[in-house]
C-alpha cells in the first residue's frame, strides 16, 4: 500500500511540473499598467507580482486591471 502511494506521488511530480510549464511557455508577456513590470500572463488573467494588481485580458483583447 505504501509502496503504491510513493510510485503514484513519484509519478505525479514531473506531470504536474511538466503541465505548469507548458502553460508557462504558451503564455504571453505584457506590461503591467500600473507599475509597468513584464509578466507571464497566465490563462488570461494573473496579478502583478510586483504591485499586485490583477491584469485580465478582455474577449475583445484589451488588458484591463482591477
Amino acid at each position: 500500500m505504501i509502496v503504491f502511494f510513493l510510485v503514484i506521488v513519484v509519478l505525479a511530480i514531473p506531470i504536474a511540473f511538466f503541465i505548469v510549464m507548458a502553460q508557462q511557455l504558451r503564455a504571453e508577456s505584457v506590461n503591467c499598467p500600473v507599475c509597468g513590470r513584464n509578466f507571464k500572463l497566465v490563462k488570461g488573467s494573473h496579478k502583478c507580482p510586483k504591485c499586485r494588481t490583477r491584469i485580465t485580458r478582455t474577449s475583445d483583447g484589451q488588458l484591463i486591471s482591477h
